[in-house]
């Protein structure tokens, strides 16, 4: 199961407080790279076969394609901030970042141990950037930015320590070769925009440029595309009084219909739902900035 993520503040980022529940629920994936830091309690994380003991101070990093949950122990139940962030918002700012998430799940240690030094600097970026979000003090965007890019840094620095200069080249290369398409996707995803045209932008033919899209970021040519438009959407019902018709079209939709089936998918509420729920947290937001 793939689980949308949706976005409550203006830039890609969520962050929430999370107790798992004490009986085992299905495994899911989602659209969105994850972190998580375990703050009390206990219990386990799986990841497909993988099971991991929880204690306070683990710290789990969950790509866009590997199925996991968390469960907690019946007596000590546990306790989680998490993060939620865009995987190409990442790739935007430096392709190299995306590469800790870029794992073979049957190689990938996802936990990284509450002893170590590497988790202690994360959970600190981990807790400060849900502090941000919470508080939405003047500035919290790009103190939310600042404190993800750090972190991700401080994660590419420990995984491609030990890397080799070839492999290194093979992965750089393989995430750098999109940036092409995803920059033509940002700038005609209000057109009827088809694969065709991405895989032109790219040299390959659309079977290669789908494949290429769902390997190096875990979601299709439609999937991504459809993130972009609702996306722009939200944006335009937050920051503008134009008609819910008006935000479809202009978002890239070709039906009213269609449009509000998916946004409600996506968020669990209506566009005029998410307007009127949105409206006043963000009134105060811009007062405050």
């Amino acid at each position: 199961m793939k689980l949308p993520i949706t976005y409550a503040n203006d830039i890609p980022i969520h962050a929430f407080r999370w107790t798992p529940h004490r009986e085992l629920e299905p495994l899911h994936c989602h659209t969105s790279l994850e972190i998580g830091c375990c703050v009390s309690g206990r219990g386990f994380f799986y990841f497909g076969d993988k099971r991991y003991p929880v204690r306070p101070g683990d710290v789990f990093l969950v790509n866009n394609e590997e199925l996991h949950i968390a469960q907690s122990d019946r007596l000590d139940p546990s306790a989680y901030i998490f993060l939620n962030f865009n995987p190409h918002w990442l790739l935007g700012e430096e392709e190299a970042l995306l590469l800790p998430f870029a794992y073979r799940s049957d190689r990938f240690e996802n936990r990284i141990p509450a002893e170590s030094p590497l988790a202690a600097q994360l959970a600190v970026f981990i807790r400060r950037l849900y502090e941000e979000l919470q508080d939405k003090r003047e500035g919290y965007r790009s103190m939310a930015k600042s404190l993800l890019l750090e972190l991700c840094v401080t994660l590419l620095r420990h995984y491609t320590s030990g890397v080799t200069d070839t492999e290194w080249r093979r992965r750089t290369a393989s995430i750098r070769k999109l940036r092409p398409a995803l920059s033509l996707l940002e700038e005609k995803f209000r057109e009827p925009i088809e694969l065709k045209e991405v895989a032109e932008t790219l040299g390959v033919t659309p079977s290669r440029a789908s494949h290429l899209l769902q390997e190096e970021l875990g979601r299709g040519f439609r999937d991504i595309l459809l993130q972009l438009r609702l996306n722009e959407a939200k944006r335009l019902l937050i920051s503008t009084e134009r008609s819910v018709a008006d935000v479809c079209f202009e978002s890239g939709f070709q039906s009213v219909a269609s449009f509000y089936r998916l946004f409600k998918t996506d968020t669990g509420q209506s566009p005029l739902e998410y307007r009127s729920a949105k409206f006043s947290l963000h009134a105060i937001v811009e007062n405050a900035t």
